[in-house]
């Protein structure tokens, strides 16, 4: 059920993905038996509660807006501690392994779902900037839907590098493909370079992970794109015409092109943000009314709004997942194929952090971070008291 109620989070179904949350935390706390974990990570993010609280007044209107803050620890929590509570042989780690990547699935299935359900509402839009929701049936700026697509991005590339079954390679290909066709609507850069870099990423790892050199990869690599490159020149099932007729084209290549493939103004608004930085360290967004834009980042919006103390909060936790990356993708006894969609994910996830204004644009994303941080945070502890396979193998 907790599990469910997440996915509708993610889904942010009717624009009301807090409530979600609460309900799901409710049934948390109240399950028989429930063992509370605690960490560094729980600690930072109930003060960066705390901040956003006491430093942003648009937190201070509502109770409801005073309990938003304090999702994003909750959603920690509940990841940390939602599978068993305490150590069993009989609860092997691959098991765990499937727990926690049932989580980042249904993360990701419920984001896609309302990537789609938006596709399905703009099919028809001849441009980029009169995109409805699905669920507010208001506009809903093009970078902010692209965004419903980064986790489903990090699952999918972790799939096309891993060693899974045909039917989660397809359903990769296929969630891939669906998202460049609604992305051509959209008309943005950022997904594309998602999927670049994220399988850079990927490939990069299973180099060093396997410690050889994938030629045969490689060779699949540059078939695919030899085929996908005559496949467009050919124009097959009309590729090429959808793609020359698409928002992302004419707005990039057309004849009456609005914009450079390279031109983006968020470095210079962060940039100013930068230069601002001391004159408003308590919060009130009084840099962003000065100046009239976003600094388009989860940092420096962060302190806009709430000041140093969220700033400062909300850098340690994010550095804290980081390092639960780092351990994880260099552990022994958590398989390739989990480390894979570790990586992905968290990638795919930071690199969003850098591009759109978090807590304000998209704060389901922040939660469903922290669910999924929460439930990798759960299975190092039980890698750590798992013996390594040699290990136990001498001690058998």
């Amino acid at each position: 059920m907790i599990l469910f109620l997440m996915f509708l989070a993610a889904l942010n179904i009717v624009d009301r993905y807090y409530f979600c949350i609460y309900i799901a935390g409710a049934l948390f706390l109240l399950t028989p038996n429930r063992k509370l974990r605690f960490n560094s990570s729980v600690t930072m993010l109930l003060l960066f509660g705390i901040a956003i609280l006491l430093f942003n007044p648009s937190s201070q209107t509502t109770v409801l807006n005073m309990l938003k803050p304090f999702s994003f620890v909750l959603c920690y929590m509940m990841g940390y501690g939602l599978f068993r509570n305490k150590y069993s042989e009989e609860q092997t780690l691959l098991k765990e392994e499937k727990n926690v990547s049932s989580v980042m699935y249904i993360l990701a299935g419920g984001t896609l779902l309302h990537f789609l359900l938006n596709m399905m509402v703009n099919l028809a839009s001849e441009s980029r900037t009169e995109l409805i929701d699905f669920w507010t049936k208001s506009e809903m700026a093009a970078t902010v839907q692209a965004t419903l697509a980064c986790l489903t991005v990090g699952v999918a590339i972790a799939f096309l590098f891993s060693k899974v079954g045909l039917r989660k390679k397809l359903v990769a290909l296929g969630a891939i493909g669906l998202i460049v066709a609604y992305n051509l609507i959209l008309a943005g850069r950022t997904l594309f370079l998602f999927i670049i870099i994220t399988a850079v990423v990927a490939f990069l790892y299973l180099c060093v992970a396997q410690r050889r050199k994938n030629t045969k990869l490689v060779a699949v690599l540059m078939v695919v794109f030899l085929i996908l490159t005559l496949a467009y020149s050919a124009d097959a099932f009309g590729i090429k015409t959808t793609v020359e007729s698409s928002n992302f084209y004419l707005r990039f290549f057309g004849d009456s092109g609005t914009q450079e493939l390279d031109d983006d103004k968020r470095l210079e608004y962060k940039l100013v943000y930068i230069e601002r930085f001391f004159d408003h360290m308590w919060g009130g967004g009084h840099i962003r009314k000065s100046y009239g834009y976003y600094a388009h980042d989860l940092y420096l919006d962060t302190y806009d709004d709430a000041g140093i103390f969220a700033l400062l909060t909300i850098v340690a936790y994010i550095t804290s997942s980081l390092l639960r990356l780092w351990k994880c993708i260099r552990s022994k006894q958590i398989s390739l194929q989990m480390r894979m969609l570790v990586l992905c994910t968290y990638v795919v996830c930071n690199m969003q952090f850098w591009l759109e204004p978090i807590i304000l644009g998209v704060p389901w994303l922040l939660a469903c971070y922290c669910f999924m941080d929460g439930a990798v945070s759960y299975l190092l502890l039980r890698a750590k008291e798992t013996p390594a396979k040699g290990q136990a193998a001498v001690n058998h």
